[in-house]
């Protein structure tokens, strides 16, 4: 996509967490790949196969996140015993970052939206954010496995501070950390209801991580910019944005 770049460039960039750093929706998908394969093979009486994608995708509709369903739905696929689904939710539960990855892109970006931000900012702290939606003591611990805390000034999380997003009043807060004003500012983020949405109830300029090319479906308003990958973000900042040594 050929789009200009923020015209001033901002002097600080917040970002989401799940999805839009790192691989949230590869890694839920590979546990419940994994436990809901081990559940079936442990059936051993020769039933026909059952479709696991669909498995997994009935699953994630009826709980995103969670295992509490995990009892219902196996009875819906054959699973009858109550022992398999409670095993399974156990192991749900205690390997939460099973198969977590950043992108491939986020580390380097992270640095060269850092440069960038400091090379426009008279801010001397805090213009690197990221506010993610979740429960504290798993989004700080993702963040420390990822190895990020480094590369940004601060994480806002939505079961701290007591307002989720899409709530503006959480991007004001980071808006607040970062001594800025919401014209100099730009979030980063891959829902459109919850990022981008609360992006522009805050007054924020916001860019779409749409890396699986969904069709926009608001007919009043759009994000103002749109990428497919991290690794396009740095020229919006900056023209002069560069990433190196790929």
């Amino acid at each position: 996509m050929d789009q200009a770049p923020f015209d001033p460039p901002p002097l600080a960039v917040f970002f989401d967490l799940d999805d839009t750093l790192c691989d949230y929706a590869s890694a839920r998908n590979a546990r419940l790949q994994y436990i809901f394969h081990q559940a079936l093979d442990s059936r051993g009486d020769g039933r026909v196969a059952i479709d696991l994608k669909q498995m997994i995708a009935d699953s994630i509709q009826m709980h995103p996140h969670g295992a509490d369903h995990f009892a219902e739905l196996f009875v819906r696929y054959g699973i009858d015993d109550p022992d398999h689904a409670a095993r399974a939710a156990s192991w749900y539960r205690s390997n939460r970052f099973f198969g977590l990855e950043l992108f491939s892109d986020a580390r380097q970006v992270l640095q060269t939206v850092r440069n960038v931000t400091s090379q426009h900012s008279t801010v001397a702290s805090k213009r690197v954010g990221i506010i993610t939606n979740g429960p504290v003591e798993v989004q700080r611990a993702k963040v420390e496995l990822l190895g990020i805390s480094d590369l940004v000034d601060f994480v806002l999380i939505s079961e701290e501070f007591g307002i989720a997003k899409p709530h503006p009043a959480i991007f004001r807060k980071a808006l607040d950390l970062a001594g800025v004003q919401p014209e100099h500012s730009v979030f980063v983020g891959d829902s459109a209801e919850f990022d981008m949405a609360g992006a522009r109830a805050a007054g924020l300029s916001s860019v779409w991580i749409n890396r699986h090319e969904a069709v926009w479906t608001e007919s009043n308003w759009s994000p103002d910019r749109q990428v497919r990958s991290l690794r396009a973000l740095p020229p919006l900042l900056c023209a002069f944005a560069e990433i190196e040594e790929w």
